[in-house]
């Protein structure tokens, strides 16, 4: 495996007596799109909210480029974009001045990002109304793609992005996968995608790795998920689904994860 831009060590989180993550050995290389998959309650929120810093690990090691994320949690946080499930951004600012104020606090200039912006803008057809209107006042779909922008345009080598396409019409969700594939094979930015969306996880992931019950059940490459679990019907879902059932009576973990 190629150099890793992620790795975890018997990585665990218990809350109380809920083992939310038990002992997961992650390994995301860098470059690649790696899509962490699961049921509700299979502790991926947990999971990358400990990536993030945001939450120390009961157990294990987390290094993020080299760093250790427990030891140097500030370090980490601006060291890696992220796109939440919920919108991050301010409601009584415009559009324009979320975006303008994102790349201040990571210390960009706006000229430096112009052509791109200038790209996004125009593949997800964020016209210039749209831009100066208050973030409150746009539609779940706008706000998820101001927000997409917002995360994606910023330096970072690593991106989380957390269900990027809810919410948005089948245009601008095919203009955002494509503008992930571009910041995976043109830019070489590693990417952890979180998505329940199919369409997203068959054309994005590279990579998979898959939770029930907080363990970390598969961790491979995508066709070799579709090789060993649906290879009759080289189905993507269909090898998930299946790895889910199968596992789910397997794990035993204390009430299960987060």
């Amino acid at each position: 495996m190629s150099e890793l831009m992620v790795q975890t060590t018997q990585l665990s989180k218990y809350f109380k007596t809920v083992l939310a993550v038990n002992k997961i050995d992650l390994e995301i290389p860098k470059g690649s799109i790696y899509a962490l998959l699961g049921p509700n309650g299979a502790g991926k929120t947990t999971t990358i909210r400990m990536l993030l810093g945001l939450l120390k690990p009961t157990e294990g090691q987390i290094l993020v480029n080299g760093i250790d994320v427990s030891s140097n949690p500030k370090e980490i946080r601006g060291k890696i974009g992220l796109l939440p499930q919920f919108s991050a951004a301010y409601y009584d600012l415009t559009s324009m001045q979320n975006i303008k104020f994102n790349l201040e606090l990571n210390d960009i200039k706006m000229e430096t990002v112009q052509p791109a912006l200038s790209d996004f803008f125009n593949r997800l057809e964020i016209t210039q109304e749209l831009l100066n209107k208050p973030f409150s006042k746009l539609s779940g779909g706008e706000q998820r793609a101001i927000c997409f922008i917002m995360s994606a345009i910023t330096d970072k080598d690593f991106l989380i992005l957390d269900e990027p396409t809810s919410g948005l019409d089948i245009a601008r969700a095919k203009y955002i996968r494509s503008i992930i594939k571009d910041l995976s094979e043109v830019q070489g930015k590693t990417i952890l995608l979180s998505s329940h969306i199919v369409s997203d996880l068959e054309e994005l992931a590279e990579y998979c790795g898959i939770l029930v019950k907080g363990k970390l059940v598969f961790q491979g490459k995508r066709d070799e998920i579709i090789e060993k679990y649906a290879p009759e019907t080289k189905d993507f879902e269909d090898a998930i689904v299946r790895v889910f059932n199968s596992k789910k009576n397997d794990v035993k973990t204390p009430l299960g994860g987060i």
